[in-house]
């Protein structure tokens, strides 16, 4: 009996030494892939979100130059027609921009200052970088920081303000002081623990966040030398390939070690002035904390005990391991922290998939759940109509082989009103070009794109009536005449006042001015939304209608009832009290494409029969070539 049970317990203890051996070898097996993935991992993860989020950054910082650059051009569209004696006019204008630049002045193509809003310590601008191909018809930025206002050193950037000939009749200067552009940089690309700044292709630092100074700063103003004061831990990363990386325009990624922390940055190149960002970041490499414990093999049970201290210890390594990745994704998501921005990530498959992160509910007034398949497309019901088409321009960046997209919409609020939003991301994909994922932001640019659209419109528009100026009418017309589309008709009236003088003379401009505005009030009411509406110039103006006649006899119908109703409401009397002028208008009108296909001809036709009906009695249309009129 003792033998048997002797021989019981040499099988048992065989077998539980059998297992904890297999235990022991698969745990340690376990631990070497585990700490050799999780540290390939956690260089992989770091590398992508650095380089990640320095081209975000390079995208925030181009698109707030582009903006400065297209609303500078269009305030020197909007002066074209100014003369410079006319001040109340210009710091109307210029005023309008107070909230984009530190300064902006109106300055002669010899480099000397004529009108200027703001205060800027340049006295003569034409010694200054940039300003010579501004005078040639360019929009530039100043290459270096001059000493801009009151000592402190900033930007320049110039914009030709172009006549209607198209010359250069002078030019906009405008400034950007280093504390607006660091105030700039600190609000919407660093964070906690994150550090940007802008460096010429010297690698000298021109401006950044106020906290890199606190790094950059104790080896001077050169990143070369700050990298040569450090511990470099990427290799093959000297001086000599930062000057080759940056001589090619290339990305660079480095690990390295100063004043006792570690670091991670990313040079990505900014296409302004050939610039680049570097992008710098805390970096969080401390070691593995968990040990195994081994235990006497002379127990069984404490061995045992010791393979569960070893699998909860495994456990609770891989808890604590996740949350460090979790807190490096949390440093480097600068994008996740900025002021009405938005983060997202559309996966393509195995299933179309959209995850978002961040607070949604202030854009739209509610939150999305993950979008899977069909419920991926749900999201454009927030999308203005006019604005529908960035899905198929969506699609065609997917299927291009561009890395960076961006473009404005409107999206549908809380409050059912539509503001303009800024959407941009980056596509990732894999060794056969397949998309994988598109990681992408959402940031509320209302106020931007809303002040970019009314520039356009008041460089597009006439001043007193707010129709199209003679300029963009023509434009317009001559693009819509490209189109040759079957069967539509493209209808232009020229609409010229009767008797107008007499109000001048009689009445005083101010009454001029108001008989021209209720015209264009009138032909803006009368004609549909797909028509343009502009003033050629004193009491003349032009219509271009599109209309799709099925017969001659329809286009006749839809031409005379359209006629007849502006000479009606043109019908009107104006009086001072003492005394009364009355006017009428007098329309020529031609027809596209069968009196032509271009502006040229169109206007021609229209004007001979505009004189037809001033030298039959006025107060009429006519038709060119048919004879039509309201006799």
């Amino acid at each position: 009996m003792e033998k048997i049970m002797g021989n019981s317990k040499v099988k048992i203890s065989n077998v539980c030494y059998f297992i904890t051996g297999i235990s022991i070898i698969l745990i340690i097996a376990i631990l070497s892939n585990y700490f050799s993935d999780m540290k390939h991992t956690s260089q992989e993860i770091k590398k992508e979100i650095q380089i990640t989020g320095a081209r975000i950054a390079s995208e925030y910082i181009y698109d707030f130059f582009e903006g400065r650059k297209a609303s500078l051009s269009l305030l020197g569209k909007c002066l074209a027609g100014l003369e410079t004696n006319n001040s109340k006019l210009m710091e109307e204008q210029l005023s309008a921009e107070a909230g984009l630049f530190d300064s902006i002045a109106v300055v002669d193509k010899d480099g000397s200052f004529v009108y200027g809003y703001g205060t800027c310590d340049i006295e003569d601008f034409k010694k200054e970088s940039g300003f010579e191909q501004a005078a040639e018809g360019s929009c530039t930025i100043s290459e270096e920081l001059i000493s801009c206002q009151d000592g402190e050193p900033g930007l320049m950037i110039y914009a030709p303000v172009i006549d209607a000939g198209g010359e250069v009749k002078s030019v906009l200067a405008a400034s950007l002081l280093e504390s607006t552009l660091t105030s700039y940089m600190e609000n919407n690309v660093t964070g906690h623990g994150i550090f940007a700044a802008v460096m010429n292709n010297r690698g000298r630092i021109m401006y950044g966040s106020s906290s890199i100074y606190e790094v950059i700063g104790k080896t001077g103003s050169s990143f070369f030398s700050f990298i040569k004061a450090c511990k470099v831990y990427t290799e093959n990363s000297g001086t000599d390939y930062l000057q080759s990386s940056i001589h090619n325009r290339e990305e660079i990624f480095l690990e390295f070690a100063y004043g006792g922390d570690k670091f991670v940055s990313a040079c990505m190149p900014l296409e302004v002035n050939d610039c680049y960002v570097v992008y710098i970041a805390n970096a969080d490499n401390s070691g593995i904390g968990s040990k195994i414990a081994s235990a006497s093999n002379s127990l069984l049970l404490k061995l045992l005990m010791a393979d569960l201290v070893v699998i909860f210890g495994i456990l609770f390594y891989h808890i604590n391991g996740r949350a460090k990745v979790i807190k490096i994704l949390d440093n480097y998501g600068v994008i996740d922290r900025q002021e009405g921005a938005v983060l997202f990530e559309y996966i393509f498959s195995p299933k179309k998939r959209i995850d978002i992160s961040g607070d949604f509910s202030h854009v739209v007034g509610k939150n999305f759940f993950p979008l899977v398949g069909e419920a991926v497309y749900d999201v454009y019901e927030y999308v203005h109509e006019d604005d529908s088409s960035i899905r198929g321009r969506l699609h065609e960046f997917f299927d291009s082989e561009e890395e960076v997209f961006s473009s404005e919409v409107r999206i549908l609020d809380q409050n059912g009103d539509y503001g303009w939003y800024r959407l941009t991301g980056t596509m990732f994909r894999d060794s056969d070009g397949n998309c994988e994922r598109f990681v992408g932001k959402v940031v509320n640019a209302n106020k931007q794109i809303s002040m970019e659209k009314n520039l356009v419109q008041r460089a597009e528009n006439d001043l007193l009536t707010g129709v199209l100026n003679k300029k963009t009418i023509e434009a317009k017309i001559a693009e819509q005449l490209k189109d040759k589309h079957e069967g539509r008709n493209y209808i232009f009236f020229m609409v010229d006042l009767d008797n107008f003088k007499n109000v001048n003379d009689t009445l005083g401009h101010i009454y001029g001015d108001k008989a021209i505005a209720d015209t264009a009030g009138a032909l803006t009411e009368i004609f549909h939304s797909n028509a343009f509406i502009g003033r050629l110039g004193g009491d003349e103006f032009a219509v271009c209608a599109v209309y799709d006649a099925f017969d001659e006899e329809s286009l006749m119908e839809f031409i005379i009832k359209n006629a007849e109703k502006v000479c009606e409401a043109n019908r009107r009397e104006y009086s001072d009290g003492a005394n009364t002028v009355k006017i009428s208008s007098s329309v020529g009108i031609s027809i596209g494409p069968k009196d032509g296909r271009d502006f040229e001809l169109l206007y021609k036709k229209a004007d001979e029969a505009l004189y037809n009906s001033k030298k039959t009695g006025k107060n009429k249309f006519t038709v060119y070539g048919t004879g039509n009129n309201n006799d």
